[in-house]
């Protein structure tokens, strides 16, 4: 226990019928009844004289004599066991400091109705416990147990106040007040220190605890539970520091409230397991709150209350995080908070930072919804082996000033279960090539729309931002920029996917992508894209390692106006559509990228492009990505699309300035194709440019060609191969000159047929099916088998890809086997260990094959996103610790420890649900855990 730093009292008033009902003496000890000689260790004691010296009103002992009943007598011994005299100012002093003690609700300390004064709660407690059994129960209702602000760990064993116990007062409601002066006043002039657990169980009425201090070292394995069935109240409460007991549990306060919790201005932090668990029946509301530095998880807050038959949520309350000052999660080695609400989340001015694990994990969703996410001017960083901000809910969910840098992943916010919006503003994923987040910034995928205004997501390992919707996606005034570290040519700046709505973008600026491109944008059936700009030169897709801007549409149009592609690898705009979608380019400036400028294609839409330049090359030699575009725009429409170009000019490309292919029309007007490599401008049908069906129509295309200029080029001017039947008309008189070969040519000439292939029908191979767990590792036959599949019974299995040589096993892992704890709110569903080795039992990676890891999942997890862990054992100093894996993101792999490139360890297809199943594709071995969340 702790050291006092002065005097404890305890009031014990002993009230002894006697003979003929004479009534015996009251004694009133110092320090807990102690009447040996002090150690000499007493505390300084400052100056009354001195400015900083504190003035107390006195305190008469006629006041406290109030609370005896009729015929008390009352000694008062000193800490020397010293009778002290009942009329001198020492005795007044020590019996009004006397603590804690119990009174009604509405009562002040000392008045009628109140209990006397015990130095320990646990005298205290066996005062109400007796009272409790004495027939005709003298404290009953609601009440405050008052604790002095000096009370200071009196207390050597677990405080237990349960309500199965004091059932005189185990309905009602109860305070614990610390911090109290002392005397008959209601004062609070400070905290009260306590180095036991505190617990309340079986509580019916509500629980309040104010300006306690606890820090627990009895080896009870926790700080603080409560147990009720009403609501509970902490504020201004601290349970720091609980020491782990012999069974490993150390965690600071526990919270099981049938109704609602509030806490206010309370810490939860250094605990040597998890800091604040609450389970509400009702909502739980967090003000100014700190669970920092926690061995496990900082806060676990559950208003959702999982029933564990049908898996969806009993409750329905609203968790409020929200501080004028901040509330922090910070440094904690699990996650630092994991929210499960039954009725959605309002969280501002939070920090969930240097988790060992994720950064915030948020859960809000069941099959009927369970309420939207609101997150303001909150910060998500550092959290390097997992995720900064994971949320997942059927309701709508909105994030504005919110911050996730430095993390694996920066945050991934999922409403795909209903049909809620994800709107974000304000916010940065990725800021600099120190704040980048190690795979990508943001993960949307939404049941409705998404929004993004204001948003950065740069420098980030893989995606930049990476959004599926099932409706609209608007972006605007919004930067992915440097992203795409790995070479992997699929990631770009910008991934947006909307499954039946449209796609605008505004102001948006997407450049350095280093092996990516600049923005990916793909819509189905009629949904449309549109790029463009509120100012000229706000919106560019420039120096990106593939393209600079690729969208894709069936149905719908794509509409680009004012954008910048220049500088990019590959191609400037890479722009299809497969159905009856038309393109539209306008105002677009085009320079320097390496295959094509511009490469659009359409089935059965036509393509236009107005007031479009796009140059070869700037003539600058030392542009750093000096990339000379070969073809300046390469423009198909293969069904009766037609092409119409206007006022666009195609220069200085090493090859041909602009090919048309088209079964339509083609339309040319004062266009200017100017010193190219080859041919200014070359004009096919689909069966010029390839070949012939021989069961097709030979078609034959239009060609206008309205004034313009064509020369210089390295061959002809124009060329033109619109079939045997096909025309090249001159409207306006063109400009011609220079041209190595001729100005122009129209070529009549028939298509060649295309030859007939002939494929030799191959026998797939089949999977080596192997039971598990594995007795014995496996050998690897990529001779014989496609692959070797390792099954457990309950359905998970391991399917080790070829090519592959070495061997491979499959065993189960339960809870037991776990090497690391799992932090609260984190629920195993199974675990399995990997091996792949080779001859000499040495672990080896599958590096040019795959290993897929699919967990059945289990029926009862409904309305719950499953998440895989890895013990990664080079964490930690070599000791390990366990990381979060990457959802899936099509067409992206990420590296293990990007960090360090001789770590070839690659996830390359992230966790996704399939059929059922949760299932990751690695080139790795080791120890792989399905949770919840």
């Amino acid at each position: 226990m702790k050291d006092k730093s002065h005097f404890f009292l305890l009031l014990m008033a002993v009230i002894t019928a006697l003979i003929a009902g004479a009534v015996g003496p009251s004694v009133v000890y110092a320090d807990d009844g102690d009447t040996s000689e002090p150690s000499g260790d007493s505390a300084p004691v400052s100056d009354p004289t001195g400015e900083d010296a504190v003035v107390e009103e006195p305190v008469f002992v006629p006041e406290v004599l109030e609370q005896a009943p009729e015929g008390t007598d009352l000694i008062v011994v000193n800490e020397s066991g010293e009778v002290v005299p009942l009329a001198t100012e020492e005795a007044a002093v020590i019996i009004a400091s006397s603590d804690p003690m119990w009174c009604p609700a509405s009562a002040t300390p000392g008045d009628a109705g109140c209990t006397a004064n015990f130095g320990t709660f646990d005298d205290l407690i066996d005062a109400l416990a007796a009272d409790a059994v004495s027939g005709s129960p003298v404290y009953t209702g609601d009440g405050i147990i008052w604790v002095e602000d000096t009370y200071n760990g009196n207390d050597n064993a677990q405080i237990l106040f349960n309500g199965s116990v004091l059932t005189n007062i185990g309905a009602s409601n109860l305070t614990i007040r610390g911090g109290w002066s002392g005397g008959n006043n209601t004062t609070i002039t400070g905290v009260s220190d306590v180095d036991v657990a505190l617990a309340i169980l079986n509580w019916g009425g509500n629980v309040t605890l104010n300006n306690l201090v606890i820090s627990a070292t009895d080896n009870s394995g926790y700080g603080l539970f409560v147990d009720n069935t009403g609501s509970t109240t902490l504020d201004n409460v601290s349970v720091n520091d609980t020491m782990v007991n012999p069974s490993g549990y150390g965690d600071g306060a526990m919270i099981v409230s049938s109704g609602n919790v509030d806490i206010d201005d309370s810490q939860f932090n250094g605990n040597q397991g998890n800091g604040l668990q609450v389970s509400s029946g009702g909502t739980i509301s967090l003000d100014t709150v700190s669970a920092d530095n926690n061995l496990l998880t900082g806060a676990y807050l559950d208003t959702c209350q999982y029933d564990s038959v049908t898996g969806l949520c009993v409750g329905t309350g609203l968790v409020t995080i929200t501080s004028l000052t901040g509330n922090t999660f910070n440094g904690n080695d699990f996650v630092g908070l994991t929210v499960e609400s039954g009725g959605g989340l309002n969280m501002d001015n939070t920090q969930a930072n240097n988790n060992g694990l994720d950064g915030a994990v948020i859960t809000s969703a069941d099959k009927d919804g369970t309420g939207n996410v609101n997150i303001d001017q909150s910060e998500f960083t550092g959290n390097v082996n997992a995720y900064g901000l994971d949320v997942y809910t059927d309701g709508s969910l909105i994030l504005t000033n919110v911050t996730a840098n430095s993390n694996s992943f920066g945050a991934l916010l999922d409403t795909s279960a209903g049909t809620g919006a994800v709107d974000v503003s304000d916010s940065n994923f990725g800021e600099s090539n120190i704040t980048g987040n190690s795979w990508t910034g943001l993960h949307i995928e939404s049941g409705s729309t998404v929004t993004l205004l204001n948003v950065m997501a740069s420098y980030n390992g893989t995606n930049g931002a990476y959004v599926e919707a099932q409706g609209n996606i608007n972006v605007t005034n919004s930067t992915f920029n440097e992203n795409v570290h790995f070479n992997f040519p699929q990631d770009p700046g910008l991934y947006a996917h909307s499954n039946g709505g449209n796609i605008t973008l505004v102001d948006v600026t997407a450049d350095g992508n280093r092996f990516g491109a600049g923005a990916v944008l793909s819509t189905k059936n009629t949904g449309t894209i549109s790029v463009s700009n509120t100012v000229p030169g706000t919106d560019h897709f420039n120096s990106n390692g593939t393209f600079g801007i690729q969208a894709s549409t069936q149905d719908g149009n794509l509409n680009l106006t004012d954008v910048e592609a220049s500088y990019n690898k590959s191609k400037g705009m890479y722009l299809s559509t497969s159905g009856l979608g038309n393109v539209f380019v306008l105002d677009g400036e085009i320079v320097e990228n390496g295959y094509y400028g511009i490469y659009a294609s359409t089935n059965e839409g036509d393509i236009n492009l107005d007031t479009v330049s796009v140059l070869g090359d700037d003539g600058v030699a030392t542009t750093a990505n000096d990339d000379l575009t070969d073809i300046g725009a390469m423009l198909k429409s293969y069904s009766g699309g037609n092409v119409f170009v206007t006022d666009s000019s195609f220069n200085h490309n090493t090859t041909t300035g602009l090919i048309v292919i088209s079964s339509a029309t083609v339309e040319l007007n004062n266009v200017t194709a100017d010193q190219n490599g080859v041919n200014g401008v070359e004009i096919y049908t689909p069966q010029t440019a390839y070949c012939r069906g021989a069961s097709e129509a030979t078609t034959q295309v239009i060609v206008n060609v309205d004034a313009g200029t064509f020369t210089n080029n390295g061959e002809y001017g124009i060329l033109a191969m619109p079939g045997p039947a096909g025309t090249l008309n001159f409207v306006a008189p063109s400009v011609f000159g220079g041209n190595g070969t001729g100005d122009y040519l129209l070529d009549l000439r028939e298509p060649t047929i295309c030859p007939v292939e002939v494929q030799e029908p191959t026998e797939p191979k089949k999977p080596q099916i192997v039971p598990a767990p594995t007795v014995q590792p496996v050998a690897q036959d990529c001779s014989q088998f496609s692959s070797t599949v390792h099954e457990l019974s309950d359905g998970t299995f391991v399917n080790v890809g070829c090519p592959y040589e070495g061997f491979s096993s499959l065993n189960e892992v339960t809870v037991k086997d776990l090497p690391g704890a799992l932090g609260a709110g984190t629920q195993f569903l199974g675990g399995v260990r990997v091996s792949l080795t080779d001859a000499s039992g040495n672990t080896i990676l599958n590096q040019n094959g795959t290993v897929t890891i699919s967990f059945a999942l289990p029926k009862t997890v409904r309305g719950r996103t499953p998440s895989i862990l890895f013990w990664d054992p080079t964490l930690n100093g070599g000791k390990g610790g366990w990381m979060k894996l990457p959802i899936f993101e099509a067409g992206t792999s990420f590296p293990l420890h990007p960090e360090d490139p001789d770590d070839l360890r690659v996830v390359t297809s992230g966790v996704q649900q399939v059929d059922g199943s949760i299932t990751l594709t690695v080139n790795f071995s080791g120890i792989f855990v399905m949770t919840i969340p």
